[in-house]
């Protein structure tokens, strides 16, 4: 009966964590979620098992868009994955009831799966759970590994209600109120994001490349203004080589003549290397220096251990390994500095530091029609507006099927575009130049989180081990 009842609460708990994420989005799910998931933990049994079956079931349902196109199997392996993350936490919970201990042995688990296997998954990351939080603007003093262990503090102080939790939360969420930094606004550009859709959803899309370029060009000219600085185009927009097919070529300086205003999109270039890339084209039409990107997606945009995954899914060979590219790549229209993200590097902590250092502004390229209809593009959003929050940029997303958003550097959403509807919006971007705390020292945060979480589980095992 014990057994039983644990089980229930797992996957119960798993299912709570489930709706902290999009379409939901209920932000206080989470830290409830992972207080009865370390009660489990301190006082139950079967530690191991009830840590697997909370990750893999709370993951399975945050990341059920993934079988869209792809297929049941492909999204079970990955939800297995996720689940193995917190395994040892279970093996440790054998051994140890403390819940700080706990707790920073999942802080610990929380950052390896943003950088294991192949470059990491971090999809489902607590702070990623955290988009209406009223602890959000702690993401722009250390970055998303702080909003999540903050998290995890509300947690805490679910499970032990005690004075010095709650002091402990309280702290956080005056630091939380802290005003963000201020701007004047000495630049802005006015920039319209095209979401022109694809002829077709799901993993077929590209075999229409052409129609979907001839949509995004027939939903710009019937838009653009000509007080528009800058037209910006998703991730896939074209998808055949503009820098070398004649065809694809006119057609732009065709738009640029017809609008007189530069051009920033996502295509793919077929030179030497397959890439995906972002171009901008000037007034005139003419290419500047390409940003190539450098994270890329595994099992779709390269396949890790191909044979095997051959076996796997009938789709590997459909994907042609992409090259990723080696350095950022900076645009510059009407003097202001722009950096570009494609779709899967808005997980990049790394990435996402170095843009904002680099940029002004921050333009989020993404290309959603393999999951349209999904919860993929408002989690991909979420994740965008604690970005922006992180840098304290504002940030411009467009997706070819949406949702495609303007996002000011408080994570609110001031223009949208839904899933499906093709359309176009522009807004006068305000030009933030300074700095966040997360971006200066939220790498050297992530490190010194897993040095002494694991110094301090070290240290609590030793202890055991002596007073045994």
């Amino acid at each position: 009966m014990v057994r039983q009842k644990n089980l229930i609460l797992v996957l119960l708990a798993a299912a709570i964590l489930s709706i902290s994420f999009a379409p939901l989005s209920l932000w206080f799910a989470a830290p409830i979620a992972y207080a009865i998931y370390l009660k489990l933990l301190i006082s139950g049994e079967n530690q191991v098992r009830n840590s697997f079956l909370f990750a893999f079931a709370a993951n399975a349902a945050i990341l059920s868009w993934s079988k869209t196109f792809v297929g049941v199997t492909p999204w079970i392996l990955l939800s297995i994955l996720q689940g193995l993350y917190l395994v040892p936490v279970g093996y440790l919970a054998r051994y140890v009831k403390n819940p700080f201990v706990l707790i920073a042995a999942i802080a610990i688990a929380d950052e390896a799966k943003n950088y294991v296997p192949f470059g990491g998954f971090g999809w489902s990351r607590i702070g990623y759970s955290q988009a209406d939080s009223p602890l959000l603007n702690l993401v722009s003093f250390f970055g998303v590994t702080f909003l999540s262990l903050a998290t995890l503090a509300i947690s805490l102080l679910l499970l032990r209600p005690k004075m010095a939790h709650f002091s402990l939360v309280l702290l956080l969420l005056l630091a939380a109120s802290i005003p963000l930094q201020q701007e004047s606004d000495t630049q802005s550009l006015k920039v319209r994001a095209v979401q022109g859709g694809v002829p077709e959803r799901g993993l077929s899309f590209n075999s229409r490349a052409q129609a979907v370029l001839d949509n995004h060009i027939e939903r710009t000219l019937k838009d653009y203004s000509s007080s528009d600085q800058l037209i910006l185009w998703p991730e896939n927009a074209v998808d055949v080589d503009p820098l070398r097919n004649q065809l694809v070529k006119s057609k732009i300086e065709d738009l640029q003549r017809e609008t007189n205003i530069s051009l920033l999109t996502g295509a793919i270039l077929d030179g030497d290397n397959l890439s995906n890339a972002a171009v901008l084209f000037s007034q005139d039409g003419l290419p500047t220096p390409t940003y190539i990107k450098r994270y890329l997606t595994p099992f779709g945009e390269y396949i890790p251990l191909r044979n095997l995954a051959s076996i796997i899914s009938p789709h590997t060979d459909r994907v042609t390994d992409f090259t990723p590219g080696t350095q950022l790549v900076i645009h510059q229209v009407a003097g202001v500095k722009i950096s570009t993200v494609i779709c899967y590097e808005i997980l990049s902590d790394k990435i996402i530091r170095e843009s904002a250092v680099n940029s002004g502004l921050i333009a989020v390229m993404t290309n959603s029609a393999t999951f349209s209809g999904s919860a993929e593009g408002e989690q991909q959003l979420n994740i965008t507006r604690i970005r922006a929050v992180e840098t304290g940029r504002n940030l411009v997303s467009v997706s070819t099927t949406g949702p495609s958003a303007f996002i000011n550097y408080r994570g609110e959403i001031l223009q949208r575009l839904d899933d499906g509807e093709v359309a176009s919006f522009s807004s006068v971007v305000a030009i933030r130049n300074g700095e966040t705390m997360a971006m200066r020292y939220g790498g050297i945060f992530s490190f010194a989180v897993i040095l002494l979480s694991s110094t301090l589980i070290a240290f609590t095992l030793v202890r055991r081990r002596s007073s045994s």
